[in-house]
């Protein structure tokens, strides 16, 4: 007997813990819920920006949280030889239309042996493949022709671009 009523008492209080537990995620003020619901709005991706060729050697890793925000991190080992001038790092088209400009958040600073040092940043105005404003997703132009030519061409990828004193790399 004593037995039955021990179990029946941890029951309801395994019960009531349990209510208002879950009675946390509908709060009056709605805090708790609307941080859980902001949660996995994207799916978490990976992208990388291979520079392998002269002048520019580097590698830039793109990461994407599930809320939609973007993790720029990257170094490079070549084409930064003149420690005088400006350098910055923007996501183009395949016409070389700036999508995005990551200039100022990456803030590249150059190690005095031709490369950088390492750079690391996470963009909140930016994502991978979230939406349509996405590093891989965004479009400036709807039209089939190739950058303004007479020739009909599918769109290509978007890309990133390497700028020395504002001139694309």
């Amino acid at each position: 007997m004593y037995y039955s009523f021990a179990t029946l008492k941890l029951f309801i209080l395994l019960s009531l813990t349990t209510i208002s537990s879950a009675s946390a995620f509908t709060t009056d003020n709605g805090l708790l819920s609307s941080t859980l619901q902001k949660r996995n709005q994207c799916k978490c991706s990976y992208a990388m920006a291979d520079f392998n060729s002269d002048p520019v050697q580097g590698l830039v890793i793109f990461s994407q949280d599930e809320s939609g925000h973007t993790e720029v991190a990257g170094i490079f080992k070549k084409g930064f030889e003149d420690t005088k001038a400006s350098y910055g790092f923007k996501i183009v088209d395949e016409c070389k239309n700036t999508l995005f400009d990551l200039t100022d958040g990456l803030n590249i600073k150059v190690d005095g042996c031709g490369g950088t040092k390492s750079f690391r940043h996470k963009f909140t105005n930016m994502s991978i493949d979230c939406d349509d404003n996405g590093i891989l997703t965004k479009t400036l132009h709807h039209s089939k022709r190739h950058c303004n030519s007479s020739k009909f061409k599918k769109r290509g990828p978007n890309g990133a671009m390497t700028t020395q004193n504002g001139e694309g790399h």
